[in-house]
């Protein structure tokens, strides 16, 4: 699922507020002693938790790319903001005249949370590879060879000079089914500018022959002959990667993207 950035930054905007507004009725009625100024104290400290919880499910949700390859964690300034903004709460938190076990335990608590839900994600079945969750750093294309439609064997060094499309995909996979018609699309709007994306399926021939005699898709495609562990063909589905003229990975992704993400990707690499 792709997110919009205004949405994420008024979603960040609002939250931020909410929590400084906690911290102010905290503040404001830390002196006062009737029933009225407890009450303000608890709701101050009610927002404030509530507000740096949100902040900080943004920032797993991030983190763990569940927002979309545009808004891996990496490339989303509402990451840092939210970053800082949980480093200035904690940093207020341990001012707080709070009983230490409380000061220290729930932060605690807040940072067991946060990796357990890491881990639920990196558990579940469809949980976004770690290689995708970090930069490429224009690292070089690693090894990978396919046989073509004609039982040719090819590879990228054939390609050399375009920027490449690599998807990684199978009949089954119903992300790769929802993703194909945009890449396709991909292929016709910029095909004549040496850029190709090309399929690449590791099921046997009578499966592919069959599923394409019914979906037509533009673009090239290969059954995988062999890869780099780089590409963790056949581990997870579907697996995108962008390649530039040089040989160099620009992109990689786990699932559909954002079409403007990666129209803006494409044009910037070609």
């Amino acid at each position: 699922m792709a997110f919009a950035t205004t949405t994420l930054f008024l979603f960040l905007a609002g939250a931020a507020a909410a929590g400084i507004a906690g911290a102010w009725l905290v503040q404001r009625s830390s002196r006062a002693t009737d029933g009225r100024g407890e009450t303000r104290r608890r709701a101050g400290w009610a927002l404030f938790l509530l507000a740096t919880a949100g902040v900080g499910a943004l920032a797993l949700a991030h983190l763990s790319g569940r927002l979309g390859a545009a808004q891996l964690w990496f490339r989303a300034a509402t990451f840092y903001l939210s970053a800082l903004w949980l480093l200035v709460a904690a940093i207020w938190w341990f001012s707080q005249p709070t009983p230490r076990l409380l000061r220290i335990g729930l932060p605690a608590v807040a940072a067991g949370v946060l990796a357990l839900g890491l881990i639920a994600l990196r558990l579940h079945g469809t949980a976004t590879p770690i290689a995708m969750l970090m930069p490429t750093m224009n690292a070089s294309a690693p090894e990978l060879a396919w046989y073509d439609s004609s039982g040719q064997v090819r590879s990228l060094a054939d390609l050399e000079g375009k920027v490449v499309l690599v998807n990684f995909w199978a009949t089954w996979c119903a992300p790769c089914r929802k993703e194909m018609p945009l890449l396709s699309n991909m292929q016709r709007e910029h095909g004549d500018r040496d850029f190709v994306v090309l399929y690449i399926s590791l099921e046997e021939p009578v499966v592919l022959d069959r599923f394409l005699a019914q979906n037509s898709f533009d673009g090239t495609h290969g059954r995988l002959l062999r890869a780099a562990d780089f590409y963790d063909a056949g581990k997870y589905y579907p697996l995108s990667y962008l390649i530039g003229r040089q040989g160099q990975v620009e992109e990689r992704w786990s699932g559909r993207p954002n079409e403007k993400w990666l129209n803006a990707a494409i044009r910037a690499a070609l």
